[in-house]
């Protein structure tokens, strides 16, 4: 039997024992760490109280329940299930920090594994891909020259151009146009050129507003530019235990971006609302728009990003009116004002001081797609083998999807349980159907309302075989197609995609939402 090996020599709050003591402790992102703990209740979390914003990257949290978002932490723990798909996994992942999850273990924070440690105690972490778990008491002398000691990331550095003048639509892109519209926008374009047919629209057509407006806008209003470089220059925006400082740095500063009394370009305006007043539905109403963030600092085959950034919709009718045309222009201002704004959170921040991204050189793009009804199912997949299931190695696509568009599956709620798909193929022919193996390896705990939690399994599939294999065909044709784009010198190269099934045009079928490299 294995054994993980704990000195006892230290105090009485470390801990011996081997892995079958803690078998259902499960290690998400092997890893090491030195850092206070810090233990969450599930109201601290859903808070966010002054204790869950302390949070600072010598902090190993101890949470409750799942946070919507991680901040740079040095680890995490959870009482709550993860998902190899939420974003504290993802997180972890990108972060190359330790990750685990303790949901299986009995007694809550009284368990095994943490009952002897309090809240406040410095502890030496070390989980290895093994499943083996060290947990030891150190001190912060230690914790603070191990993290100034340990090894960092490679900088990442950030392209952009800020020639493009116009509005996009997502036929005249493609992946190159990345440093003008953001990767987000970009890998969509390209999506679609991988994977639309004249049978068969799989990326719906959208529209993308490029670097050169948030700039604009910036210029335009000197009071915020004056801000971003104050808030660039300041020694004090470095500090780690400097947490409460920089949140109100950054919240006046977004406060600022927000307000209604700045400029925003009358050309861009004009641009958008000649764009979006042909978006309409068959009642003739003009349709709701989704303003995503599109930055050169996320989905970038070395910088993740996922969930940094704010999204928003553009609304020109209310209670099935249609707004006058004074009306639209302020709500359209307001919709950009917000995701600009977005740049400059608390989180963003902290993840780009962490992966060494200079500030200062990031720019906000857009990708925008009218609203869509009629989601029967969404979900996250991965064109690799994710499922740490011992009993299914090899090649295989991993699909975690939950029914209707209510609950998340990258921001699970507690308690909420996705549909888990492993579906096997031949290595030899990755787009023959007929060789798919589906494997489900967890089911929904959601009801056919799409809403209501169940204290059971729910046994109908969130994701029919048909759709399953139809996902899996179109994720490993996108990763044909966007390897010898992005993942030239990769040979483990793969792709991690947004997707939804939805009704609303015609019988229920897959659409894809977004692409980016998966990072591991």
């Amino acid at each position: 039997m294995k054994h993980f090996i704990l000195s006892l020599a230290l105090t009485l709050t470390t801990i011996l024992a081997s892995i079958s003591s803690f078998g259902q402790a499960k290690v998400m992102n092997p890893g090491e760490a030195k850092g206070q703990l810090v233990f969450l209740s599930a109201e601290d979390v859903r808070s966010e109280s002054a204790l869950y914003k302390s949070l600072n990257p010598i902090s190993i949290p101890v949470f409750a329940e799942l946070p919507m978002e991680l901040s740079v932490v040095a680890g995490a723990i959870t009482l709550s299930q993860q998902n190899l798909l939420s974003h504290v996994q993802l997180k972890s992942r990108a972060r190359h920090t330790p990750n685990l999850d303790i949901s299986a273990l009995p007694g809550g924070l009284n368990n095994d594994l943490l009952k002897n440690f309090r809240n406040g105690d410095w502890v030496h972490m070390l989980l290895s891909n093994e499943g083996q778990i060290l947990i030891e008491m150190t001190t912060e002398a230690e914790a603070v020259a191990f993290m100034s000691a340990k090894k960092t990331l490679a900088p990442v550095k950030l392209k952009y151009d800020l020639s493009a003048k116009n509005i996009f639509r997502t036929s005249e892109l493609s992946w190159v146009d990345f440093d003008k519209v953001g990767s987000k926008a970009a890998n969509y374009a390209e999506l679609a050129k991988a994977l639309n047919t004249p049978e068969r629209t799989v990326v719906r057509p959208g529209y993308a507003i490029p670097f050169y407006f948030y700039q604009q806008f910036i210029d335009m209003n000197p009071s915020i530019k004056a801000a971003i470089d104050q808030i660039i220059q300041d020694p004090l925006m470095n500090k780690i235990s400097k947490v409460a400082y920089r949140e109100e740095k950054l919240k006046n500063l977004y406060n600022m971006i927000v307000s209604k009394d700045n400029l925003v370009s009358p050309e861009l305006i004009s641009q958008l609302l000649a764009v979006f007043e042909k978006e309409r539905s068959v009642d003739g109403l003009p349709k709701k728009m989704k303003l995503r963030s599109s930055t050169n600092s996320e989905d970038l085959p070395n910088f993740n990003g996922a969930g940094l950034y704010d999204s928003a919709a553009y609304k020109p009718t209310e209670k099935n009116k249609e707004k006058s045309s004074a009306e639209k222009v302020e709500a359209l201002k307001e919709t950009l004002r917000t995701v600009w704004a977005s740049v400059w959170n608390l989180r963003a921040f902290e993840e780009r001081s962490y992966f060494q991204i200079p500030h200062g050189d990031v720019k906000m793009g857009m990708q925008v797609n009218p609203a869509y009804k009629g989601e029967l199912a969404n979900g996250v997949v991965v064109t690799r083998n994710v499922a740490k299931n011992p009993d299914l190695m090899g090649p295989g696509v991993y699909i975690e999807a939950q029914r209707g568009d209510t609950y998340s599956v990258v921001n699970p709620v507690a308690g909420i349980k996705p549909e888990k798909i492993l579906v096997t193929f031949d290595p030899s022919n990755p787009l023959n159907k007929d060789a798919y193996q589906i494997h489900i390896l967890q089911r929904s705990n959601i009801a056919d309302d799409n809403k209501t939690v169940m204290d059971h399994d729910n046994m109908t599939l969130v994701l029919p075989d048909q759709h399953s294999k139809d996902l899996v065909y179109l994720v490993l044709k996108a990763e044909q197609h966007f390897k010898p784009l992005l993942g030239k010198d990769k040979t483990d190269f793969s792709l991690d995609l947004e997707f939804k099934l939805s009704d609303e045009e015609s019988l229920p079928q897959i659409y894809l939402k977004q692409s980016r490299p998966y990072i591991d």
